[in-house]
This record gives structure tokens, C-alpha cells and sequence, in this order.
């Protein structure tokens, strides 16, 4: 078993989107290791290494969370798509998950 940390956003990932990583509490529970970013530009939104229930996302994937109907909800979505999405199809792809 390897003591290093298995973090699916690297640093090219997180420059490229202009994440910030987010220290503030979230109503989530988050796996230990895992790291919540703010995306930028749009409020509530976050992009996470674990899901809302702190299970680790799989690697080459993450959890976007926003605030839905029922309060904060989110998607499975693999870090390619997040890195070739514009911010209108993150937005999109938000408001078509919101509803629950």
C-alpha cells in the first residue's frame, strides 16, 4: 500500500480552469484527502475530489456540486470533459441538474 495521496485535479487541471481551491465549510462530508475548489465565475459551484458523501471519485474524475432544488447536489463528471467544457457548458450542465 503506497502512503502517497492519489489527487485527481493536478496543477495543469486546476491553472487551466482558474480553480481556487475552497477552505470554507460546505454541507458535505468529504473524504480526508480530498480537496474543493471554487469554480470561477459562477457562485456555488464547486469542483471536488471526493462526492458529497466523501467517497473518493474514481481517478481521472470529479464531482461538481452546486446548490440544486433540495440543496447542494452535484454530477460524476470525468476531468477531460471538465478541462474541454466552456464556462456556458458548465453553466448548462449545472442548470440541467439543478431540478434533482
Amino acid at each position: 500500500m503506497s502512503d502517497t495521496k492519489r489527487l485527481n485535479l493536478n496543477r495543469e487541471t486546476i491553472e487551466q480552469l482558474g480553480l481556487q481551491q475552497s477552505y470554507k465549510g460546505i454541507n458535505a462530508q468529504i473524504a480526508p484527502e480530498a480537496r474543493i475548489f471554487e469554480y470561477p465565475s459562477i457562485g456555488n459551484v464547486y469542483v471536488m475530489e471526493s462526492d458529497l458523501y466523501g467517497n473518493p471519485m474514481p481517478e481521472g474524475s470529479c464531482f461538481l456540486a452546486f446548490e440544486g432544488r433540495a440543496g447542494l447536489m452535484g454530477k460524476h463528471v470525468r476531468i477531460e470533459e471538465l478541462r474541454s467544457s466552456s464556462l456556458e457548458d458548465i453553466k448548462k450542465m449545472v442548470q440541467e441538474n439543478q431540478a434533482g
